[in-house]
């Protein structure tokens, strides 16, 4: 004898209540593991943002010598980690975000270890060049400002040569 459509047992439809526990569980587990490895990209994204904005900052002083038709300069303390400009911010001074730095060239082989460093622009588009270094306690940038075109470019130290022309 046949059975009736609609008296078997029919699949159910839905989620069982142990398939709904595992799914939360897992997402649990991914919010949880999720903060440290934001934690070890952070302070990498905190300085490319600085030096992006520092590059940038040099850049728009060097056009504003310019356009002005007026020597400008940016200096920087090194030991501070503080600069400031001619045409941004009034000439305040500024600080690095916590955990920056500014360090040093050490191929560079200065009689006056002055700690401040000042790249001045004047308005045939020279500078007087130079080499920034910031480092994050592990990873490290440079900005190089070339004498002769005060072209402003970010690269990463082991990308330096000796002979190129902004070092000074």
């Amino acid at each position: 004898m046949r059975a009736k459509a609609g008296l078997g047992r029919t699949p159910s439809r839905g989620f069982t209540l142990i398939e709904l526990m595992l799914v939360l569980l897992l997402l649990g587990l991914l919010a949880g593991l999720t903060p440290p490895l934001f934690e070890r990209a952070f302070p990498s994204l905190k300085l490319k943002a600085a030096v992006r904005d520092l590059a940038q900052e040099i850049r728009y002083v060097q056009q504003t010598a310019i356009l002005t038709g007026l020597p400008s300069k940016v200096e920087f303390d090194l030991a501070n980690n503080a600069y400031k400009s001619d045409h941004v911010n009034s000439g305040e001074v500024r600080h690095l975000p916590q955990g920056l730095q500014f360090t040093r060239d050490e191929s560079s082989t200065s009689i006056n270890d002055n700690p401040i460093l000042v790249f001045k622009f004047f308005p045939d588009g020279s500078s007087s060049g130079g080499l920034l270094i910031l480092d994050n306690g592990g990873r490290r940038f440079a900005i190089t400002v070339d004498w002769l075109t005060s072209r402003v470019q970010v690269v990463e130290p082991d990308e330096l040569n000796a002979s190129d022309p902004f070092q000074v």
